[in-house]
């Protein structure tokens, strides 16, 4: 009966291990505590918090000594166990992308949102014969979401998962804007901000990036437009000229997403756009070549991108 017991608790920690050593494959965190993250390309992310506690929602994280009160996915109210003041639980941060660079093209890194999700294959696709292209953070979901998130979680976006090695990328292509005020006026940490904080937070951006990737040239995109909506396109356009004012004070130039979709598809509210109902409001998933995502990609990304070759 001992023998028994022995060889269970001998079977159990032999699984745990397994099951690190897997994690530990899957993700690594230089700083903080691997956790669940849903929309990652892994379903493992990484918590700021040293000894994080991980939430069940599989998307927050509270700190140590705490308990997670979740509301839904992304809300988390994280309550000290020997009291004090409950906190708000951090997005658990998605990691860079986990592919390959090239040692013979050029190298190119697009950080962004759920649009810049939608079309970085296609910008990889024209960009095939010169340049390897590839998204960060390495998931879907609204990729780098709001620029808090940003601020909270760009070193882990700038780092493979699988080993945490610092991506070093010929040209980084940035955006921020669509979770930051037009999508709604609401702060849900790891899915949206407020107009408000977006120039301060993307300038601490501006200044890491700059700082993180000194061998990089930075091109920042100013945000799509929200063409079913003339208020939230209004908030897309007052966020675009702050990230351009911005842009233009670190001397890093812009493409505009914006204005080159808006002349082609005229000015909001627009119901659809290339025969596609729904056509960037805000996105445009499958509309065909030479349209939609392939569209911007073609006429705007990759020429804006080879003029920093």
């Amino acid at each position: 009966f001992v023998g028994t017991v022995v060889l269970k608790m001998a079977l159990l920690v032999s699984v745990a291990v397994l099951a690190t050593a897997f994690i530990s494959e899957q993700q690594l965190c230089s700083v903080g505590t691997v956790c669940n993250a849903t929309y990652a390309e892994n379903h493992l992310g990484c918590c700021p918090y040293e000894n994080a506690v991980c939430c069940p929602n599989k998307q927050t994280c509270c700190p140590q000594g705490s308990v997670c009160s979740d509301s839904g996915t992304y809300s988390t109210v994280c309550v000290p166990t020997n009291g004090g003041a409950n906190t708000t639980g951090l997005s658990v941060c998605k990691s860079g992308a986990s592919g390959n660079f090239s040692s013979t093209l050029k190298n190119i890194l697009i950080i962004g949102d759920s649009v810049s999700i939608g079309y970085t294959p296609l910008v990889a696709q024209h960009m095939a014969d010169v340049a390897i292209v590839l998204h960060s953070p390495n998931g879907g979901d609204g990729g780098a979401e709001e620029t808090a998130y940003g601020v909270q979680c760009l070193d882990y976006f700038l780092k493979r998962p699988q080993d945490g090695t610092m991506l070093k990328p010929d040209i980084i292509m940035f955006n921020w804007g669509l979770h930051d005020g037009p999508l709604g006026n609401v702060t849900t940490p790891g899915q949206a901000g407020l107009p408000d904080v977006y120039a301060e937070q993307l300038e601490n951006i501006t200044i890491q990036l700059k700082a993180k990737q000194p061998q990089a040239k930075l091109l920042f995109a100013l945000t799509s437009p929200y063409l079913c909506s003339a208020q939230n396109d209004g908030c897309v356009v007052n966020l675009n000229n702050q990230a351009k004012q911005i842009m233009d004070s670190h001397d890093i130039p812009t493409i505009n997403l914006h204005d080159a979709l808006v002349g082609y598809c005229g000015p909001p509210p627009q119901p659809s756009c290339f025969g596609k109902q729904g056509c960037f409001c805000p996105h445009c998933p499958n509309a065909g070549p030479n349209k939609g995502y392939d569209w911007l990609a073609q006429q705007v990304i990759v020429p804006g991108l080879k003029k920093l070759f």
